[in-house]
């Protein structure tokens, strides 16, 4: 059992809701708002199709990065309905760690996970 958080489309009221598996979930929030949440299997988070990227990265008003330590990044996600989503990056050793790099990766990181949280405005 797998418990996902979902966020309303038209409150934003944020839903712990638990997942078996399905592709999509019918949610009725706590303001009766009731709304599809398309759901990405963990095992295929890294695929974000083009038209749902797109729709992730118009609802996005800011990116910021910062570099935590010599080998770890940090990107966080700030959306438009005001939800924050973090995503990170790091290497086992310090001569692997590049800026560019890890800002990628720790921004398609976020992405995924926004995939996940923002699931019922991408239906």
């Amino acid at each position: 059992m797998v418990f996902i958080d979902s966020i309303c489309p038209k409150c934003e009221e944020i839903s712990h809701v638990e997942h078996h598996g399905e592709e999509s979930l019918i949610i009725t929030c706590k303001n009766n708002h009731i709304y599809k949440h398309l759901v990405t299997p963990t095992s295929r988070q890294h695929e974000i199709t083009n038209e749902k990227r797109q729709k992730l990265e118009e609802m996005i008003v800011e990116k910021k990065f910062h570099r935590m330590s010599d080998k770890s990044t940090i990107c966080l996600l700030i959306f438009d309905n005001g939800y924050e989503i973090e995503g990170r990056s790091t290497v086992r050793d310090i001569e692997d760690f590049r800026l560019v790099i890890g800002k990628d990766k720790a921004y398609d990181q976020a992405l995924r996970k926004a995939m996940v949280a923002l699931g019922g405005y991408l239906s």
